[in-house]
C-alpha cells in the first residue's frame, strides 16, 4: 500500500512520541531530512523504473532548445514527422557535433541527431518547421511536502476516469498525486489511482479507469506519494527517525537501532553490504530485489548512421 507524505510524518510523530504535534522547529527538521533520505534511496534504485516522458515542440531555423521542466538525464528522444515517429541518435563528443555542423548542406529539413548539454541541447540538420520532439527521461524528484487533501466528497463510475466532487477545491498542482477512496462501504476502496489531468475545482481526471462499485457522496483523499516502490515508503519513516535521534533528541544509542532498521529492516543489524542477499528488509533488501530486474540504461556508444542522414536518403529527396 502507497504511503502519503501525511502518512509519512504521522509515522514518524509516533515513532518520536510526538503524536499531533505542530512544533514548528520539529516538524522543519523533518521535512528537511525526508528530503535527504528521500533522495539518497532515488539514488540507490538505479533499477527501479522511473523514466517517464515529456514533448517540446521545435521552432523553424533553431538548433538549440531547453530542456522541458523537470528532466534530471535523458535516456532516448524521438522526432514525430506527420504519423512517423523517428529515434534521434545521440551525439556525446563536441568534436563530433563540430563536424556536423561544418556541413554547408543539410541532407533533411529535419533533426536526425541530438546532442545533450548541461542546460539545453541542440538539433542536426537544424529545423525547418516545427515538430514534435519526445523525451524518455528521468525526472528531478520533487521533495514531498503536502499534506492529505480530503474536503467534500466524490463521486466515481465503474470503467470511468472522471472524478465528480461536492464542496471540493480540486488544483492544478493535484495532477500527479494518488486519488483514492476511503470509504469501505462499496469494492473498490484504498486502491491508489494517479491522476491524470485537472478539469476544475469539482472535476479531476484519472490516469487509469475507475476499477469498483461506482456511487456518489464517498469519503476519499489525494496525496502526495513516493515515487518508489510501496514496500519501501517504510524505509522512509524510519530514516527520518533516526535523524531525529541523531539530531534533536542526541540520542546515538536510539538513532543507531533506527538507521540499522532504515537500511537492513533490523534494528539490530548493523550490516551495510548492498549486495548482501541475506538482507530482507530495508533499503538493501528493496535494492536486492530490485536489482535483478532487466532495467539496464542502454547508451549507444557508437552509433550506426541513420538511414535519414545518409547520402543515399538525401540524393533521393533531392
Amino acid at each position: 500500500m502507497k504511503m502519503t507524505y501525511q502518512d509519512i510524518k504521522k509515522g514518524f510523530l509516533s515513532n518520536c512520541a510526538q503524536t499531533g504535534s505542530t512544533d514548528t522547529n520539529l516538524l522543519a527538521d523533518f521535512n528537511r531530512n525526508l528530503a535527504q533520505r528521500y533522495q539518497l534511496i532515488q539514488s540507490k534504485m538505479t533499477d527501479y523504473k522511473t523514466q517517464i516522458t515529456q514533448t517540446a515542440s521545435t521552432v523553424a531555423s533553431q538548433q538549440y532548445y531547453q530542456y522541458p521542466p523537470g528532466i534530471v538525464n535523458t535516456e532516448a528522444a524521438t522526432v514525430t514527422i506527420g504519423s512517423v515517429i523517428y529515434p534521434l541518435i545521440t551525439i556525446y563528443s563536441q568534436q563530433d557535433w563540430n563536424i556536423k555542423n561544418a556541413i554547408q548542406i543539410q541532407p533533411t529539413t529535419f533533426p536526425t541527431f541530438i546532442f545533450p548539454r548541461k542546460n539545453d541541447f541542440g538539433l542536426w540538420p537544424i529545423p525547418q518547421d516545427a515538430y514534435t520532439i519526445t523525451f524518455n527521461y528521468y525526472p528531478r524528484i520533487v521533495d514531498l511536502a503536502v499534506d492529505d487533501y480530503v474536503s467534500g466528497t466524490v463521486t466515481v463510475a465503474d470503467g470511468s476516469a472522471t472524478v465528480t466532487g461536492a464542496s471540493t477545491t480540486f488544483t492544478t498542482g493535484m495532477v500527479g498525486r494518488y486519488f483514492q477512496i476511503t470509504d469501505t462501504s462499496i469494492s473498490g476502496y484504498g486502491q491508489d489511482y494517479q491522476i491524470g489531468a485537472w478539469v476544475s475545482t469539482t472535476a479531476l481526471t484519472l490516469a487509469n479507469y475507475w476499477q469498483g462499485v461506482g456511487t456518489s457522496s464517498l469519503t476519499y483523499r489525494i496525496g502526495q506519494c513516493p515515487e518508489i516502490p510501496d514496500e519501501g515508503h517504510i524505509t522512509l519513516v524510519d530514516g527520518v527517525t533516526a535523524d531525529f535521534y541523531f539530531g534533536l533528541r542526541n540520542d546515538p544509542t536510539t538513532a543507531q537501532a533506527w538507521e540499522n532498521k532504515f537500511w537492513t529492516g533490523d534494528r539490530t543489524n548493523t550490516a551495510r553490504d548492498t549486495g548482501d542477499e541475506n538482507i530482507a528488509g530495508g533499503l538493501i533488501g528493496l535494492m536486492n530485489r530490485y536489482a535483478s530486474r532487466d532495467d539496464k540504461r542502454v547508451i549507444l556508444v557508437n552509433p550506426h548512421t541513420n538511414f535519414m542522414s545518409s547520402s543515399i536518403f538525401a540524393q533521393t529527396l533531392t
